[in-house]
């Protein structure tokens, strides 16, 4: 677990560090744009790349929550996850997304809720299940995110991470269960 929260620490400072260092040199145009060759290189960069400081702390501050929550839950076996998550989400935006430039740690954040959120469900495990019920309680609202809204927000982002969340959580939870 301590292992899992220093990777999460690290991801953060890098996150910070990519935001200070787009202020001198042009960052951006790494982020992730759909169906093009140059565009795929986002599904890894675009959850380093904010295009304000209160879009930075925003997505800081739930990405921080919910890494530590998976941490507790998944100790070493988070970063595996992780990756999976930021893959599937961001390769479902480059393949259906809007045309524009997708950036920002949110899709990866609704992977982790979409993970955390169903996990409950999937592994029919007590901790697990408490996570679920305390997000569902407190973070019910992100469910709106992923629908199309607010100009300028990659709700694509949102709704394919939050899939990926749920693919994840069911291919590590939920295939081994007997369906009744």
């Amino acid at each position: 677990m301590k292992q899992s929260i220093q990777i999460a620490l690290v991801f953060l400072m890098a996150i910070w560090a990519t935001y200070l260092l787009s202020a001198l040199l042009p960052l951006q145009q790494f982020g992730l744009i759909p169906r093009t060759t140059w565009g795929l290189i986002g599904i890894i960069s675009a959850p380093f790349l904010h295009a304000s400081l209160p879009h930075l702390i925003g997505n800081s501050i739930s990405f921080i929550l919910f890494t530590l929550a998976l941490a507790l839950l998944e100790g070493d076996k988070m970063l595996g996850k992780v990756m999976l998550m930021l893959i599937i989400g961001g390769g479902l935006t480059w393949l259906m997304g809007r045309s524009g430039n997708h950036i920002g740690a949110s899709g990866l954040i609704f992977s982790l809720w979409g993970y955390l959120l169903l996990s409950g469900w999937f592994s029919r495990k007590l901790k697990y299940m408490v996570v679920s019920i305390v997000l569902m309680f407190f973070y019910s609202g992100m469910i709106f995110g992923v629908f199309p809204g607010q100009t300028g927000v990659s709700w694509e982002g949102h709704l394919f991470g939050f899939i990926a969340g749920i693919m994840v959580s069911w291919l590590y939870h939920g295939k081994r269960r007997e369906i009744i």
